[in-house]
């Protein structure tokens, strides 16, 4: 599992909430709503974004929060 937060321009209507699963949203002062949650695939965050497209909602920017550094790999000579 992973866990993004995306952020969309204006608010949600409460409706949508349980059509975009397990995510948190939380409205922004500024007039955007910031979606966060775990998404077990990248297939999953595809899926993510197709529905808020369906929606009309203008996406404003998508971050991977848990960027583990165990899956780095590094080579030492």
């Amino acid at each position: 599992m992973a866990k993004f937060c995306v952020q969309i321009d204006g608010y949600l209507d409460e409706e949508w909430i349980a059509w975009l699963g397990e995510l948190t949203l939380v409205y922004q002062p500024d007039g955007t709503t910031t979606l966060t949650g775990s998404l077990p695939d990248q297939a999953a965050l595809f899926g993510l974004l197709v529905k808020l497209r369906d929606l009309g909602v203008p996406l404003l920017s998508i971050k991977r929060l848990d960027r583990h550094s165990s899956n780095v790999t590094t080579h030492h000579e």
